[in-house]
């Protein structure tokens, strides 16, 4: 057996070896998402804060305000056209209304890193020591990921709530895009890289 066969060999046996150990991550990575719940549902904080992109989140979002859950309620990543009244237009609970005040929508944020950024900057300029973090089940790994600067360094308490939005193939698809980025997430924070300075 030669060199370059053995080495041939070596190759293939590592790129099976790390075809196989992701797709087994994937698996466990389904069973997480699949298994996590809302952390301390009756626990108030200083404000929820919703991450858009799923079909559930902004009204999880509204009904955790209404309850009564924070005084304070701010969504991220909100389209540059839509306003605080669309957004009131999607609690169709009329026997049980919104409080008056006090919804904040951001405009800025296009990614789950800017939805941190975007985040924190509310959070410092509203004096924000707890948040209860709302967005779909499936995207709650990688954004407690991104929003570990804001817990570890701003020190701000965060409850986690995910929203399960499970669509059988279209879930699948999305969950397994998050489980690539969680993984990418997960080796630019092992290097120590930061998004954005607290």
């Amino acid at each position: 057996m030669t060199i370059v066969t053995t080495m041939k060999k070596i190759i293939a046996y590592s790129i099976f070896l790390i075809l196989l150990l992701w797709i087994c991550g994937y698996g466990f990575f389904l069973l997480h998402i699949s298994s996590i719940k809302p952390e301390h549902p009756l626990k108030k904080t200083d404000a929820i804060i919703v991450l858009t992109g799923g079909t559930m989140r902004i009204g999880t979002g509204l009904e955790l305000y209404k309850d009564g859950l924070a005084p304070q309620l701010f969504i991220t990543g909100v389209h540059n056209l839509v306003t605080d009244k669309d957004i009131k237009a999607m609690w169709h609970n009329t026997s049980e209304p919104l409080p008056e005040c006090c919804i904040t929508l951001g405009h800025d944020a296009t990614t789950t890193t800017g939805n941190s950024q975007e985040a924190y900057k509310w959070i410092k300029d509203n004096n924000i020591k707890s948040i209860r973090l709302v967005t779909s089940s499936y995207h709650m790994p990688r954004a407690m990921l991104e929003f570990s600067p804001v817990k570890n360094e701003g020190g701000i308490v965060i409850i986690p709530h995910p929203v399960d939005e499970k669509e059988t193939f279209k879930h699948l698809s999305l969950a397994f895009k998050e489980y690539s980025k969680v993984l990418f997430r997960w080796g630019m924070l092992a290097l120590h890289k930061k998004d954005f300075p607290l």
